[in-house]
């Protein structure tokens, strides 16, 4: 055997060698940050929340006053969760009545819940699982999306930003992030490498899933226009838009109102950007988050734009610029967060500024458990 041959049998191996250190290193990343979760939720809080909320004005779907927190599936299921407990069980409700109702939330994981539940699993299992995988896989693709265009460690930064951010606790209860970041992951990787077909499969299940995916259409287009890509890329960025028109659909056929799950929303009371920027001056946490998270984003998708590809940039821009413009800012913080290409531009800033990087970590991680003993008690 000569000294070529055996080069090329090396190349292989180390390729594998890589693939399998950083499968290790995501599985670990999401192990031990949804273990934090878990210890938060079902240890911590039923020891330390000893004073039940209080709402003086609309309790929360499914909070029963003098409510303390015990061991239990039902804590993930907490705020939307119970939502999408309900859509699963017994489906969709609305009326045009001010009031809030079941339509205002997208159909694709509460179906999954049910398609589980059916095979005879508790519903709050099946949207826990599905979550949580969903948020395992997301993990796997960024990494290896990531490895892909830089190298091994924006690729292990990016995860563990994605990971220990305080808001992937929603990855994990029964909230839509973690299928929804597994969904536009795929559909812009997807779009990257010119397969246009998977681009609108995962393209029109996003939109199914969160209203924030439509920023995938206008992603697509721009993109296509901008690298001058054949007019299957154009098709992809349309057909994007099939799961929210199968939802309208849904919703004329069943209620006479294809807008429904627009229309539900002023229910939902919704602070204005004064209000939160008042609130950002005084200090407080959520305001602050909120506006780090959205013009921070902004900012830092301009610092690194000639970093990042013209896909994961047009999708940072058009997925902040919706959620600026929705009026639904109460958790804009969280929805900035399923933004992933915000995750990518600070896994590469990270990467190059390690001290950092680990304070950032270690904040990261004592906010994600805080925020796991608050959801565990409606607080």
């Amino acid at each position: 055997m000569t000294h070529t041959d055996l080069g090329l049998e090396v190349i292989p191996r180390l390729e594998r060698s890589k693939s399998r250190d950083g499968l290790i290193f995501v599985m670990a990343m999401w192990f031990l940050s949804r273990s934090v979760i878990a210890i938060g939720m079902q240890l911590i809080a039923p020891l330390v929340c000893k004073n039940p909320p209080v709402y003086a004005i609309r309790p929360p779907l499914g909070f029963v006053s003098g409510y303390l927190p015990k061991s239990g599936w039902e804590l993930f299921s907490h705020w939307d969760g119970k939502w999408y407990v309900q859509i699963a069980n017994l489906g969709y409700s609305y009326a045009d009545d001010g009031q809030h109702h079941s339509v205002a939330f997208y159909p694709l994981f509460p179906l999954l819940m049910r398609g589980l539940t059916s095979l005879g699993m508790q519903v709050e299992v099946a949207g826990v699982l599905i979550n949580s995988l969903a948020f395992l896989g997301a993990l796997v693709l960024v990494y290896f999306w990531v490895e892909e265009r830089y190298d091994a460690g924006a690729a292990k930064w990016t995860t563990a930003v994605l990971a220990w951010c305080p808001f992937s606790l929603f990855c994990t209860v029964i909230y839509t992030e973690g299928l929804f970041l597994f969904l536009t992951a795929s559909a812009l990787r997807a779009f990257e490498r010119g397969e246009y077909i998977w681009a609108a499969f995962w393209g029109a299940l996003t939109t199914a899933t969160r209203g924030p995916g439509v920023a995938l259409i206008p992603t697509f287009l721009l993109a296509a226009w901008r690298e001058k890509r054949p007019p299957l890329a154009y098709a992809a960025g349309c057909a994007s838009a099939i799961g929210l028109f199968s939802f309208s659909l849904y919703c004329a056929i069943r209620f006479g109102d294809a807008l429904a799950f627009v229309h539900v929303q002023k229910a939902w009371v919704q602070p204005t950007w004064l209000e939160i920027f008042k609130e950002f001056f005084s200090f407080r946490l959520q305001a602050v988050s909120k506006v780090a998270m959205i013009f921070g984003g902004g900012y830092l998708l301009w610092y690194l734009r000639k970093r990042l590809s013209i896909t994961v940039v047009c999708f940072g821009f058009c997925s902040l610029a919706l959620l600026i413009n929705s009026g639904a800012l109460q958790s804009v913080h969280r929805y900035a967060y399923g933004i992933v290409s915000l995750s990518i531009g600070l896994g590469l800033v990270l990467s190059s500024h390690l001290r950092w990087g680990y304070a950032v970590m270690t904040l990261f991680a004592t906010f994600l458990l805080y925020m796991a003993v608050k959801f565990a008690a409606w607080a």
